[in-house]
């Protein structure tokens, strides 16, 4: 019995994530075959993190393996699994491929990866009536996967979200794990929506703090006004109407400084080239796309290229995958 189940867990995951044979014999290529074969791994979402050397690559990609194993094995076995600590998931709760392959196609477009060996999941219950989904980065011990809510399961709308856009934005965090970046994160994910609204303002919200410091203001101004009405109705509001707009406006602000630093870096790799300026910035960190946002000609452009080629195995890869073959050749 066990074996059988060895055997399903074993077809479940081929052609999604590499063997670990494969991973095993990746330093005995070519170069040239071997950055062939990372830009192919690149192509399912399994990301080169900045500086990362092959061997540290490869190491992390075999952890990643096991734990997804692991958990599909405990599907498999017991129908669910805990992945974490009040995490449970059970096996009828897996996303089927025909659903995920609405997320798939976005991310695909815009951002040149198919990470179809991320598993994600429908939850029993979500986490608040506004709550969509969210991501789980990899640990020693846990899978990178993702859950959003049930409600999804039989209809792609539910409130301000759809399916396709919630499927592709956690996708986009689950892979984006190892450039170890939150600057542009939100950015990034939410470019893929479908709203204009979210899309300029998605990354706005980096982290708990920015929506405690946006929220809080406005709490305390309803109270206010309630103490206005009720109790004190000379007690002046005007200094909470301030607080409630001061963190806002820092937001906004800081957001359209960031959006037009990021869209200078991708018109300085288009320029100099790469056929998909914004995939390429994806696998980017803040530093570098502060870098080319600088550049103020071709020449600084290329030079920083030179320098990242010459010294980042993901930058060789970047170039094998989206830098014109005629400048490439060159």
């Amino acid at each position: 019995m066990s074996e059988n189940i060895a055997l399903e867990t074993a077809e479940k995951t081929e052609n999604k994530f590499p063997s670990i044979e494969f991973l095993s014999t990746l330093k005995k290529k070519e170069e040239s075959e071997r950055i062939s074969l990372l830009a192919e791994m690149d192509a399912k979402g399994l990301l080169l993190a900045p500086g990362e050397t092959l061997d540290s690559f490869i190491k992390r990609l075999i952890r990643e393996k096991e734990n997804i194993d692991k958990l599909n094995k405990e599907l498999e076995e017991n129908s669910e699994a805990e992945p974490l600590i009040g995490l449970k998931l059970k096996s009828s709760w897996e996303i089927p491929e025909e659903i995920m392959e609405e997320g798939f196609a976005e991310t695909e477009n815009h951002y040149a990866f198919k990470a179809n060996w991320v598993p994600g999941f429908f939850p029993a219950s979500g986490l608040g009536v506004l709550w969509g989904g969210c991501s789980i980065s990899s640990t020693e011990e846990t899978p990178t996967l993702f859950i959003i809510r049930s409600s999804f399961r039989n209809k792609d709308k539910y409130f301000i979200y759809s399916r396709k856009e919630l499927i592709s934005h956690e996708l986009c965090h689950a892979v984006r794990v190892p450039i170890g970046d939150m600057t542009y994160e939100e950015h990034f994910a939410y470019a893929l929506s479908s709203s204009a609204l979210r899309r300029y303002t998605g990354n706005c919200f980096k982290s708990e703090k920015d929506a405690i410091f946006f929220l809080l203001p406005l709490f305390f101004l309803l109270l206010i006004q309630f103490m206005r009405i009720s109790y004190t109705p000379n007690l002046p509001a005007w200094p909470f109407w301030i607080l409630a707009f001061v963190w806002p406006a820092f937001l906004i602000f800081v957001n359209m400084r960031e959006r037009k630093q990021y869209f200078k870096a991708e018109k300085n790799l288009k320029n100099a080239g790469f056929t998909n300026p914004s995939a390429v910035l994806f696998r980017c960190n803040t530093k570098e796309i502060e870098d080319f946002a600088k550049c103020g000609n071709h020449e600084e452009t290329e030079k920083n290229l030179a320098e990242k080629r010459n010294s980042d195995l993901r930058w060789k890869v970047i170039f094998h995958r989206f830098m014109q073959k005629s400048i490439t050749a060159e």
